[in-house]
């Protein structure tokens, strides 16, 4: 072999160099740094997609049941007599009522109705977990609800999570007769309130027709997240009350006035306890740990906003900063008025 061909088998020979890798390292880095963002970008965007289509699928269901009913599901059942905010003598709630909608009729034919849904006799079917009631984005939805930790009142464990709560209007489900924003039936002074009634509360309900803002105006379903701790009640399926499956006194005249409100004590849930105020906190959960189930508000863990359902079946988006006053501010703002279903001040839901 002569010197050039020695020369150049060498030259080919040679390796990078110790500089030269971390170029390339870092170059590396700097293409994932700028990819990473866009590739989770993208699965958000596919995981927002799949809980819009949820949340329509499970409006048509509420309609369908309408339609056969001549009326919207009760936001959720209790023995008459009972405190609806912290009662255990608690029946079907809306979810439940349309289940046979969902194409779900054998687990609402599992369900011992003679029984409260706490009772021990309707453990094993609350625990089920029904794919299109969870969002994918909310991760905390994966654990069931444990309640014998409860202040007050304990529902038992074994409570599969949801992800979407019907709307029962401007005021808090409590059992006060004399309280002017109070639902508790049919005879409450909040739902007999125009200004303040929704569209399914506690013992009570609404047909289409008394929708009289206009079914595309009014709010019907909407958000909720998944407790952050296995004690807390929020995104419950299977139960009745407010953050559960029910959404309550989340507009204007409220501390948890707006979609994702982080104001401290802003939902009022039965099993909040203090010692888990912490990472409430951090998740942008907050809630009031008084005892009862009162309060609480439409959330989501997409960013900067919530996906509702009206009362069409349409699913709009809603920014967190939608126009709304207070905390414990005055009515009419835009999210109030969507709130109500026949307070004749109406808002396109389409805008």
């Amino acid at each position: 072999m002569n010197r050039f061909t020695d020369k150049k088998c060498q030259h080919l020979a040679r390796g990078f160099t110790l500089v030269e890798l971390l170029v390339v390292i870092a170059i590396i880095g700097v293409l994932v740094a700028l990819l990473l963002p866009a590739v989770q970008a993208a699965r958000e965007s596919a995981r927002k997609t799949q809980c819009q289509s949820n949340l329509r699928q499970l409006a048509l269901a509420v309609l369908n049941y309408e339609s056969s009913q001549k009326i919207l599901p009760i936001g959720m059942e209790f023995e008459e007599g009972e405190e609806p905010a912290f009662t255990t003598k608690i029946g079907k709630n809306w979810i439940i009522s349309v289940l046979p909608q969902m194409e779900q009729q054998g687990l609402y034919d599992t369900f011992d109705f003679s029984s409260y849904i706490p009772d021990a006799q309707n453990q094993a079917v609350r625990g089920t977990r029904i794919a299109s009631m969870l969002c994918p984005s909310d991760s905390f939805n994966a654990e069931a609800l444990d309640d014998t930790t409860a202040l007050r009142r304990k529902m038992g464990d074994n409570w599969a999570r949801s992800n979407y709560a019907a709307s029962v209007g401007n005021g808090p489900i409590i059992g006060d007769k004399n309280r002017e924003n109070a639902f508790w039936g049919e005879e409450s002074k909040g739902w007999q309130d125009a200004n303040l009634r929704g569209v399914m509360g506690p013992n009570v309900s609404v047909k289409l027709g008394q929708i009289t803002d206009g079914t595309s105006n009014t709010i019907m379903l909407g958000e909720v997240r998944a407790g952050v701790t296995q004690s807390d009640r929020r995104g419950v399926w299977a139960l009745g009350g407010a953050g559960s499956s029910l959404i309550a006194w989340y507009g204007s005249s409220s501390d948890s006035n707006g979609p994702n409100v982080c104001n401290v004590n802003a939902d009022d849930v039965n099993g909040c306890v203090p010692s888990e105020d912490a990472i409430r906190a951090t998740e942008c959960m907050p809630c009031w740990t008084g005892g009862y189930s009162a309060q609480a508000t439409t959330r989501s863990l997409h960013f900067g906003g919530v996906q509702m359902a009206f009362a069409d079946g349409s699913v709009h988006w809603i920014s967190d900063t939608i126009e709304t006053s207070g905390p414990y501010g005055e009515f009419w703002t835009v999210w109030d008025k969507l709130i109500a279903s026949s307070d004749g001040l109406i808002i396109d839901g389409r805008e």
